[in-house]
C-alpha cells in the first residue's frame, strides 16, 4: 500500500473497529473521556496549576508560581509519564484505553500524586528541575541566539526544499 502507515497496521485498525462496534467504540471512548475530565479536575483543584486550551482526552497544564517541570520530576517517581513542552513550559498527557483499565483508582492515585508533585514543587523551587521539554522547543528557553538559529535553519531547509532544478 502507497503512503506512510504501514498496510498492515491499517487492516488491524480496520478489524479491530470492526470487531468493537459503534457502541464499543463510543463506550471506550466515554471511558476515555470520563477518566481524563476527572484528571483536569485534579489539576484545577490546585491554584498553582492551569489548564491549557480546551483539552478533550489529551490535556496539558502548566504553572505561574513555580516550574511544572518539578511536578514531571516527582510525577516520574510514581510511575506517571508526561511529555514536557516549552512556551509556555508545560506537561501533557494523553488519557489512553489503559488508564481506564487499572485494578486501582487512577483517578484518585493521579489526584493524591499530583497534590504530593506541587507541594514537592513548591518545595524545590528555587532549584533546577532534572527534566525539561521532550520536544517542541529549545533546552533552557527560547533566546535570541536560539531563534537566530531556527530562523537560519528553517531558510536554509525551505531553500533546499524549494529550488527549481535546471532544465
Amino acid at each position: 500500500m502507497e503512503g506512510s502507515r504501514s498496510g498492515g497496521l491499517i487492516a488491524a485498525t480496520w478489524a479491530a473497529m470492526v470487531q468493537l462496534g459503534h457502541a464499543g467504540y463510543l463506550g471506550y471512548a466515554k471511558q476515555i473521556f470520563d477518566v481524563s475530565f476527572a484528571m483536569q479536575d485534579a489539576v484545577r483543584s490546585h491554584p498553582e496549576l492551569r489548564l491549557v486550551g480546551n483539552p478533550t482526552f489529551l490535556f496539558s497544564f502548566t504553572s505561574d508560581e513555580f516550574d511544572i517541570y518539578h511536578v514531571n520530576d516527582f510525577m516520574r517517581l510514581r510511575g506517571w509519564r508526561f511529555n514536557g513542552q516549552q512556551y509556555p513550559n508545560a506537561l501533557h498527557m494523553a488519557v489512553t484505553r489503559p488508564q481506564t483499565q487499572t485494578q486501582t483508582d487512577v483517578v484518585a492515585e493521579f489526584r493524591t500524586d499530583l497534590a504530593e508533585a506541587v507541594a514537592y514543587a513548591k518545595e524545590h523551587a528555587d532549584e533546577a528541575p532534572r527534566s525539561g521539554a521532550i520536544y517542541g522547543g529549545v533546552a533552557g528557553g527560547m533566546t535570541d541566539e536560539a531563534d537566530e538559529f531556527i530562523r537560519s535553519v528553517m531558510a536554509d531547509m525551505l531553500d533546499a526544499q524549494s529550488v527549481i532544478p535546471p532544465s
